[in-house]
């Protein structure tokens, strides 16, 4: 099996390549307006009959006028799957590049976009005969190719343990598996600590208000984007690096996609705290890459998994208290986020039972889950802190 991926390689400052993208947004908006007031969205038909007068006017090449009614159509059809219609005006220095077409690999000349040779200094460039339709994108007045290619997945493993992950602001992930205690925890502290000291500076700069000011925030911006991206890399990597060493087939999360609007009845500062916290963005780049090493991924409800005990399944608002979980039925004490990330492990197993022996796929939520590997007892565990 193959999943198309991306990956940004930078080409640098290129007059060409600017002339060429004005061309191709002229050709763009030019277009836009005819599809407007036409309400024409069939890219072959606009082809047939626009296709001379783009070459012609804006000396675009042949593939790249081709793209351009794909470009603008898409946009339109967008709009009118959502029952909107309105003019679109292109800005975004982005160019669509065909394989093979716009651009293409030589072994003499090496990579040429329309038959003129770009060095590109990288050592991330995956093989050749991966490489798919990709796009260039300027951006920070550079040019970089955003290159699609392909890689092949292995079948997922049928064999070893399952993984559990809780995923929190304080700690981005805690885990735990069924086949030894060993436990991996990854702190949020770096990334809370960075991201808070971004948005205090720029909220100093904003506050002067004079035209340097204005400048810098221009180039401050989207660094906390960068940051939450890179470190969301290294704890993703090192999780499942963690799930490849205890020999995983499994790695199983919440599924948090209704946690924003249940914010809404709490505090401000919690909700802003909850609507920054990225962790769509921690589970996608935990799946792609833990199927890339032939780990399953799969998600569960998060109903009642910090405050269900897994030993005997009593479930208590009172069993957490911040950190700490105890038991008041059992006496079953232990760090909360590793108890979470028990249930989360516990759940799947027993959703998967059900579905086998019931034919029925419903999570069990209102009853606990009680432990079902008798190793994983919280006072006397094996932690792996990042």
């Amino acid at each position: 099996m193959k999943q198309e991926r991306t990956i940004k390689l930078k080409i640098g400052q290129s007059d060409d390549l600017d002339l060429l993208c004005t061309k191709f947004l002229s050709a763009c908006n030019w277009l836009s307006d005819i599809v407007f007031s036409t309400k024409e969205t069939n890219s072959i038909k606009l082809h047939r009959k626009h296709y001379a007068t783009i070459r012609k006017r804006f000396g675009l090449p042949s593939q790249l006028t081709c793209s351009s009614f794909r470009h603008v159509t898409a946009a339109f059809l967008s709009q009118r799957s959502q029952r909107r219609w309105h003019p679109v005006k292109f800005r975004r220095e982005v160019i669509p590049v065909v394989w093979e077409r716009d651009f293409s690999f030589s072994k003499t000349k090496g990579l040429c976009f329309w038959g003129k040779p770009i060095k590109i200094e990288d050592k991330r460039i995956p093989p050749v005969d991966t490489w798919q339709d990709s796009k260039l994108q300027k951006k920070g007045g550079c040019w970089h190719l955003i290159l699609c290619h392909k890689v092949a997945i292995p079948e997922p493993k049928t064999e070893g343990c399952i993984v559990g992950v809780d995923s929190g602001i304080k700690r981005i992930f805690t885990a735990t598996n069924s086949a030894n205690s060993r436990t991996f925890t990854f702190s949020g502290g770096e990334l809370n600590h960075r991201r808070r000291n971004i948005r205090k500076v720029k909220a100093r700069v904003q506050s002067k208000g004079t035209r340097s000011s204005k400048r810098l925030l221009q180039r401050m911006s989207g660094n906390e984007a960068k940051v939450t991206t890179h470190l969301m890399h290294i704890a993703s990597k090192r999780l499942v690096q963690y799930s490849e060493t205890v020999g995983a087939r499994r790695i199983v999360m919440e599924k948090l996609s209704n946690i924003r609007e249940a914010s809404l009845a709490k505090g401000k500062e919690m909700r802003d705290r909850i609507n920054r916290w990225p962790y769509a963005q921690g589970q996608f780049f935990v799946q792609y890459k833990a199927e890339a090493k032939g780990i399953s991924f799969e998600l569960v409800s998060p109903k009642n998994t910090s405050r269900g005990c897994p030993r005997c399944g009593h479930i208590d608002s009172r069993n957490r208290n911040g950190l700490k979980f105890r038991c008041p039925l059992c006496g079953y004490r232990g760090d909360a986020d590793r108890v979470a990330s028990i249930n989360i492990r516990n759940r799947s197993v027993v959703t998967r039972h059900n579905l086998v022996t019931e034919g029925s796929c419903n999570t069990p939520e209102g009853s606990g889950t009680p432990e079902i590997v008798s190793r994983d007892v919280v006072h006397n565990t094996s932690s792996v802190t990042v």
